[in-house]
């Protein structure tokens, strides 16, 4: 009787080590793309965090969040939008309520991995980027109050609205 349970038990944890290693090929094969096939298009905000820390050179912190649904009333204007090029091309918009454009970024992008570099003549921004589901994570470390450090969290989410710039 010892033995047979013994037996089952050998089954049984092999057939789970199976199931286990079959899961990890699965996840290995449904590996995020790379993001310069994923960036390409429109993408407008949806969310932004900035969790400050030492602000303005003090022991005080804060967060600032603002969600999708708080967007107009809190910042007085429309999500912010990039917009991605094929040709490694981007612009960042700033509209107005009244839909005026209230200003553009504009420079070119690239990718190493999950980090996203955006380049524009007097300034350069890196960001760990984590895409899924039409949507995508911005994480970078930046000095948001302006006190001379980079070391306020900033996570910016957006979701794809057009995989062309047309």
């Amino acid at each position: 009787m010892n033995h047979c349970f013994l037996i089952l038990a050998i089954a049984l944890i092999a057939t789970s080590c199976k199931e286990g290693a079959s899961n990890q090929t699965e996840e290995a094969t449904t590996e995020q793309r790379p993001l310069r096939e994923v960036l390409p298009g429109v993408w407008e905000s949806t969310s932004i965090r900035v969790e400050v820390n030492t602000a303005e050179n003090t022991d005080s912190s804060y967060v600032f969040e603002v969600k999708e649904e708080e967007w107009a009333e809190r910042l007085g204007s429309r999500p912010i939008r990039f917009y991605f090029q094929l040709d490694n091309k981007y612009r960042q918009e700033f509209v107005a309520l009244n839909d005026e454009v209230m200003s553009t970024a504009r420079g070119i992008w690239n990718t190493f991995g999950d980090t996203l570099m955006l380049i524009e003549p007097n300034a350069t921004y890196q960001y760990q980027v984590v895409t899924g589901k039409g949507l995508a994570e911005f994480r970078t470390m930046l000095d948001w109050d302006g006190d001379g450090q980079e070391d306020d969290s900033f996570l910016g989410t957006h979701r794809q609205i057009s995989r062309t710039t047309e």
